[in-house]
């Protein structure tokens, strides 16, 4: 009972955060060397034959990027290693559409 509660509530909370994942932004892929003009990307790794390979998406306001693109400005920043092609921390910004 306890568990469905938290559970309940989490959900909740997640949900007024509004946040959008790389899947709701818009067509995403990986990308091969380059980021696509319009795109930012949200994830970069090494791959064998293609590095660096990047996770691009289209940009949407409340998306976590590594980029900022043309046309939107950030509200907030992070520290991860998902913006790195080195294992060192790199920023993340959470856009917004000018």
């Amino acid at each position: 009972m306890i568990g469905k509660a938290i559970g309940v509530g989490l959900a909740a909370v997640f949900a007024t955060a509004a946040l959008v994942t790389p899947a709701q932004a818009g067509p995403s892929h990986w990308s091969c060397r380059s980021v696509p003009a319009g795109y930012t990307y949200t994830m970069v790794r090494a791959d064998v034959g293609c590095e660096p390979l990047y996770y691009v998406t289209l940009p949407e306001t409340g998306l976590w990027a590594c980029t900022v693109p043309a046309g939107f400005t950030y509200t907030a920043t992070r520290n991860g290693y998902s913006c790195a092609y080195t294992p060192t921390p790199s920023t993340q910004y959470l856009l917004a559409k000018l």
